[in-house]
């Protein structure tokens, strides 16, 4: 059995270049803590995680400690008083970055063809989303534990999949257009 036969068609492309708040929208509608991000042209950019967004929230006395956050060293950091607008401006701030400063490229991909066992022990060390690029680094599907689960009972049908993306796609445009619109 290959990736192929059990791989998620991705329905939404995220461009690097997007602005993260279209990427932190879309992870909060989709409850997605994992997901792929392609370049413009298709080509698979890297992954964002739930993880990685956390990190970009901590207050800068926290992340300027980090070879001692990385040995484990601070535990608890409830001698920071945070509030709630602290967090909220810092936030805000990076939901106008884009995606790219955000991207985790360090991946292990697959190809279509290559065996399924690979890919799930890409998932068993970790790595939860495996992205399945063509030859060309092409961004063409993504293997999670769930997507295993469910092409294991049904098969996808492909080409529903794609119409479905680019419409998707569009209706996110369209909207995006109209809030531009309304706000002027």
């Amino acid at each position: 059995m290959d990736c192929k036969s059990v791989m998620a068609p991705i329905k939404v492309s995220l461009y690097a270049d997007e602005p993260a708040g279209d990427m932190i929208d879309f992870m909060v509608e989709k409850h997605m803590g994992l997901v792929p991000v392609t370049e413009r042209d298709g080509t698979f950019a890297g992954l964002v995680s739930g993880d990685g967004l956390m990190a970009h929230l901590l207050p800068k006395a926290v992340t300027s400690m980090g070879s001692m956050l990385r040995r484990g060293g601070l535990k608890r950091m409830s001698f920071l008083h945070e509030t709630a607008e602290d967090m909220h401006e810092r936030l805000e701030d990076l939901r106008k970055r884009p995606i790219r400063d955000m991207l985790d490229k360090n991946v292990k991909v697959a190809k279509p063809d290559t065996p399924l066992i690979d890919a799930l022990m890409m998932i068993k060390s970790k790595q939860y989303v495996v992205p399945v690029v063509d030859d060309d680094d092409k961004l063409v599907g993504a293997i999670s534990f769930f997507s295993v689960l469910y092409g294991l009972r049904e098969e996808y049908d492909r080409e529903t999949v794609a119409r479905l993306r680019a419409e998707e796609r569009a209706a996110r445009d369209l909207e995006k257009q109209e809030q531009g619109e309304a706000e002027q």
